[in-house]
This record gives C-alpha cells, sequence and structure tokens, in this order.
C-alpha cells in the first residue's frame, strides 16, 4: 500500500469516525430528551388523574385514540396484577408489572414499559391506597416514528458525509505526499546526472520544508566536498608534475651508463633521496588533506602543551641549529592527539624554515603561539597563505609544498578552532593556533 494510500485511508477512516460518533451522539440525545418529555407529560397526567380520583371531578377511561393517544390511558390495577373495572366498555391495557409491584408496597412510583399489538407503550405507576395503583399509559407512536425518520436522516448524512471524507482524503492524502514525491524525484534526479547543483523549491516552515531544505544544505555540503576533492586533484596533479619530472630525469640519467665523476654521481644521488623524502612527504600531506573537514568520531582529551613540547622536541632535532624559545602552561583540549600533533608541527617547521631559524612558542588558554623572526607576509598575501599548494614569491626558492599551512587551517576546522595571524610589534609573523578548552577534561599525566 502506498503512502499515499495510507494517508487518504486514515484520513477518511478519522472523519468516518467523528461523524458515525456525532450522528449517534445526536440520535441518543434526541431520543432521551423525547422520553423525557413522556415521562413528564406521565407525572403531569397522574397529578391529573389523582385529582379526578379523588372526587373532585370524572375519572376514568381512556383519552382519544388508541391506547389513549396522545392523552394517554388511565387505569386502576390491584396487587394481583388485574384490572380494576368501573363499569366502562373499553378493553383494558396488560398491566405493567412495574404497576403491580407498585400496588403491591403501597408506596413510591415507578416507569416501566411494554408492547401490545405492535404499539411500544410508556407507563407510569402511582399507588393509590388499599393494594390498588393507578397506572398511566402513553403511546410511544409517534416518538418511534420520529426517531425512524431520523435515524434515516443520520444514516444518508453519515454516507455522504463518509464519501466526502474519502474524497477529502484522497485530496489530503495528494497533497501531503507532495514534498516526499517531489524528494524522491530529486534524489532519483541526482542519482541518474550526479548534478549536486540541484536544489528543492521550499515553500513555507512545516516539516515537509524542513525536509526539503536538509535535502538541499545535504546537497550543497556534497557539492562543495566534491569541488574541493576536483580541486584538490587538479591541483595535485599540477604539483606532482615538476617533482616527478626531476626524479625522472635524474633516474634515466643513472639509467643511461653515462660515465660521472664520483662526486657528481653521489651528488645526484642525495639529490634523488631528497626529492623522494619530499615526494613521500607531498603525498602524505595530501592523503591528508584528502580526508576533508570530517567531524571527529572519537575526540579524546590532549595535553596541548605537552603536544607542543613534543613537536619542539622533534624539531630540534630535524633542525639542530635552530633556536628556539617555548613557554608553555598546563592546557588541555578534545581532539585528536595526532593530527593535532601535525598541524603545531607544521606550524613550527613553517617558522623555522621562512623565519632565519629562530622562533618562539608558547601555549596557553587552549592556544598555541608560533612567532618568526623573517620578513613577514605581505598583507596582500595573508588572505591566500592558508589555501592548498600556495606558496609566496620569496618562499619558493626553499623546500615545501605549499600544504603546510592547509593542514593547519583543515585541523583547526575539524576541532572548531582558528588559524590565524595576529597583529604584534616586531618584525617576523604571529600565527595563533586556538582550539576550545575542555574545562572538565581530567589533566593528563
Amino acid at each position: 500500500m502506498s503512502l499515499r494510500t495510507r494517508i487518504a485511508l486514515a484520513s477518511a477512516i478519522a472523519v468516518a469516525l467523528a461523524i458515525v460518533l456525532g450522528a449517534f451522539a445526536a440520535y441518543s440525545a434526541t431520543s432521551s430528551t423525547l422520553h423525557d418529555q413522556i415521562d413528564t407529560q406521565l407525572i403531569h397526567q397522574a397529578d391529573h388523574a389523582l385529582h379526578q380520583f379523588s372526587g373532585q371531578g370524572p375519572f376514568g377511561g381512556p383519552q382519544a385514540g388508541d391506547f389513549g393517544g396522545a392523552g394517554g390511558f388511565v387505569q386502576i390495577v390491584n396487587s394481583q396484577g388485574q384490572t380494576v373495572d368501573f363499569g366502562t366498555d373499553r378493553q383494558p391495557l396488560p398491566v405493567a408489572q412495574s404497576s403491580v409491584a407498585v400496588a403491591q408496597a403501597g408506596t413510591g412510583s415507578q416507569f416501566g414499559s411494554f408492547t401490545t399489538g405492535g404499539v411500544n407503550l410508556r407507563v407510569l405507576a402511582v399507588p393509590i391506597g388499599q393494594g390498588l395503583a393507578l397506572q398511566i399509559a402513553q403511546p410511544l407512536s409517534q416518538i418511534d416514528t420520529t426517531l425512524a425518520h431520523l435515524r434515516q436522516q443520520l444514516i444518508i448524512i453519515s454516507l455522504a458525509g463518509i464519501a466526502l471524507a474519502a474524497v477529502a482524503g484522497a485530496l489530503i492524502g495528494a497533497r501531503g505526499i507532495r514534498p516526499v514525491r517531489a524528494l524522491a524525484t530529486s534524489v532519483d534526479f541526482v542519482t541518474r546526472t550526479g548534478d549536486l547543483s540541484h536544489r528543492i523549491p521550499v515553500n513555507g516552515d512545516d516539516e515537509a520544508a524542513q525536509l526539503a531544505a536538509r535535502f538541499n544544505a545535504m546537497l550543497h555540503s556534497l557539492e562543495q566536498a566534491r569541488s574541493a576533492q576536483d580541486q584538490l586533484v587538479a591541483d595535485a596533479s599540477h604539483e606532482l608534475r615538476t617533482p616527478l619530472t626531476a626524479l625522472r630525469a635524474n633516474v634515466e640519467l643513472l639509467a643511461s651508463g653515462a660515465v660521472l665523476a664520483p662526486d657528481d654521481r653521489r651528488r645526484l644521488i642525495d639529490d634523488l633521496t631528497v626529492q623522494l623524502d619530499e615526494f613521500g612527504g607531498l603525498v602524505g600531506d595530501l592523503m591528508l588533506l584528502a580526508r576533508g573537514e570530517r567531524t571527529l568520531a572519537h575526540p579524546v582529551p590532549v595535553a596541548l602543551d605537552e603536544l607542543t613540547d613534543d613537536a619542539v622536541a622533534r624539531a630540534r632535532a630535524w633542525w639542530p641549529e635552530a633556536a628556539l624559545t617555548v613557554t608553555t602552561t598546563p592546557t588541555i583540549v578534545l581532539g585528536d592527539p595526532d593530527a593535532l600533533s601535525r598541524a603545531v608541527a607544521n606550524l613550527i617547521d613553517n617558522a623555522i624554515k621562512h623565519g632565519g631559524g629562530t622562533a618562539e612558542i608558547s601555549v596557553h588558554d587552549g592556544a598555541v603561539h608560533v612567532r618568526d623572526f623573517g620578513a613577514g607576509i605581505p598583507t596582500d598575501d595573508q588572505e591566500q597563505v592558508f589555501a592548498r599548494f600556495w606558496r609566496g614569491a620569496e618562499a619558493r626558492a626553499l623546500p615545501g609544498s605549499g600544504l603546510g599551512l592547509a593542514i593547519v587551517a583543515q585541523v583547526a576546522a575539524v576541532h572548531d578552532g582558528t588559524i590565524t595571524i595576529a597583529p604584534h610589534d616586531g618584525p617576523g609573523t604571529l600565527m595563533v593556533l586556538q582550539l576550545p578548552t575542555d574545562d572538565e577534561a581530567p589533566t593528563l599525566a
């Protein structure tokens, strides 16, 4: 069963139940009101009959019509269930059991009902002493006719209402399923064409509109991710071409069997080693960037000060002539230790390479400050310094791929942090990696 059919059926059933319950309530209320009116009439007739029975007026016999008609039928019954004969030629009504009980008790009044000659009657029995009771009967023919007509009308109205409910349910189902169909059509279109720029029109602010908006947001994220991947592939293919060409030229030279002086051969092999190391680092950086800005699945408490001390120790081993000054205070953040270590190491390496071998590193309040004492970054270039493969004019002669700071920016974004070039006094560049602190995380040993 389709969703549209289920919605239409559920709507029709709900409306049909409401109509049936409403009709039943209307019928019950009308029936109760009419019967209450009959009971009230019987009480008035009993008062009138008792007044006549006391000798203040003529008494006895039925009123106009069968079984008393609208005026009712009055007779006296005894405790044996027999009708007392007053000399009239009328045919007595059957004695209701409630009337016998009243005659026997001699106190209280009771209502009862019975059917005779195909006519329903409502009966009131009133005690008149000496084992006798006054039985007043009122035919229910008019009420039965009225209720039968009302039932017929309510059945017709209910059937018409159910039919209208079915039509309305179908219309509601069609309207309700429209956003879902639009979403299914869009998913099918994107699946067939791969066009992530496709969007669903969003109208209103109901649940369907929210679903469409979220689907559009998902397509936007996928489109950005694809665009970033395409750009990364294009940049990587361009950047890898140069080191691959140099490697190939050197390898072909060695493979050609050309006679080289021992010093030239040694320099060539050393160049190949350096090129292979740079090429391996470039591939590693590209793999890290290819992961994108994914949300951390399992962040853990990280001692940012200890992580920075380790990164400085590695930098000193790699750059033994570098002058590094370190100042740290205990700082705990939540994140990926490996990614954060890579980002801090890249900041330190960048400062050493472009800052003349001197750098100051400090950690406090969830931030890593790295300052070099080089020529600094021109204001016009500061917006591009964190882009992939971007290198300033003075940096192009230095080793590197131009991906170090791009990796720092990506790691910062993944950790809901920032990387900025901060203003400062004096020469060089001050970069600040700011991360959210975890004040509730336990202090790591």
